[in-house]
């Protein structure tokens, strides 16, 4: 199977007008993302992000080479019916409400299976917003108006889902409301390619992910692939006598106490030992499991949050 978008060696220079210099915004750039998986495209401010997604949505032109979206090349209108989008900064008819709005995305969609009363109820019904559906949307908070936004983008039943920071304004359960959504569509067999600073959210969610960093791919690879394991383990007893904290720092280990439990971390080749050592001292493991890398932490040692194109 294709991949549901290819980008091959694609170079993006902008020219300042009235001068000479040029900027590379892309440099070299390949990565695929896989047909139903959810990709995160990921880097600091000015790596070439929005680039990358403006080219991908037909908006620019690539420099120099290949750019597949859906099998066609990018802005095709055969691809296109097929594209959820969800800028990062975008804005609505104020004065309608969210229902006429959607109402009238669904006629520049060309959307007829269905009634269009019932697709409009339910799209605001996947979004949490259907006791609102009637309220003016210059009265919406930033949270339902970006939920808003997302029910636009699902409006045409698209394959792919290009999503700009989706959780942009949202408090934490709003957040949790879209991971779920998210989750939902890839179990339906959609593709969703979204852009993200909340690295906790994407972390949780997706199946594979592209850092980029000054317009150049720095990282790409499944979530398991780039977080890996951390050389250590993590051990939960039922309780520890404090006198075996001094014993856990002889491992190079944490000891970390709680309600449910004590959490030891350790070097992983000290396991075997640190396991016969808490039996002979009654304690009863419940869990062992090694160690994954964050994405923050990986993010940050490769980028260094210092940024670069456009």
């Amino acid at each position: 199977m294709n991949p549901a978008v290819e980008f091959r060696n694609v170079t993006k220079v902008y020219r300042r007008r009235f001068s000479r210099q040029k900027i590379a915004a892309l440099s070299d750039v390949s990565f695929d993302v896989h047909a139903g998986e959810v990709c995160a495209f990921l880097g600091p401010n000015g790596a070439g992000k929005t680039t990358t997604i403006s080219i991908l949505m037909g908006f620019f032109y690539a420099d120099s080479g290949e750019v597949r979206v859906l099998g066609y090349e990018p802005g095709d209108v055969r691809a296109k019916r097929q594209i959820g989008f969800l800028p990062e900064n975008f804005a609505f008819y104020k004065y309608l409400d969210a229902e006429k709005l959607l109402s009238l995305h669904c006629i520049l969609a060309e959307r007829t299976n269905g009634d269009r009363g019932t697709i409009v109820h339910d799209l605001l019904t996947k979004v949490r917003l259907e006791q609102f559906q009637g309220l003016k949307i210059s009265k919406y908070s930033r949270g339902m108006v970006q939920r808003l936004g997302l029910a636009q983008a699902l409006l045409g039943e698209p394959k792919l889902l290009v999503l700009d920071e989706p959780t942009s304004g949202l408090d934490p359960a709003g957040r949790k409301d879209v991971r779920d959504l998210i989750l939902s569509l890839r179990a339906a067999g959609n593709t969703i390619f979204l852009s993200s600073h909340i690295l906790s959210d994407v972390e949780q969610i997706s199946d594979r992910a592209v850092i980029i960093d000054r317009g150049k791919v720095v990282r790409a690879g499944s979530m398991n692939e780039l977080l890996g394991t951390s050389g250590r383990v993590e051990i939960v007893v039922n309780q520890l006598p404090e006198s075996m904290d001094a014993t856990v720092a002889g491992w190079n280990g944490s000891v970390e106490r709680g309600s449910r439990g004590v959490k030891i971390s350790i070097a992983e080749d000290k396991k075997r030992e640190a396991i016969e050592t808490l039996w002979a001292a009654g304690c009863d493991v419940i869990s062992l499991a090694p160690v994954r890398g964050s994405l923050e932490e990986l993010f940050l040692t490769l980028v260094a949050g210092d940024g670069g194109a456009a």
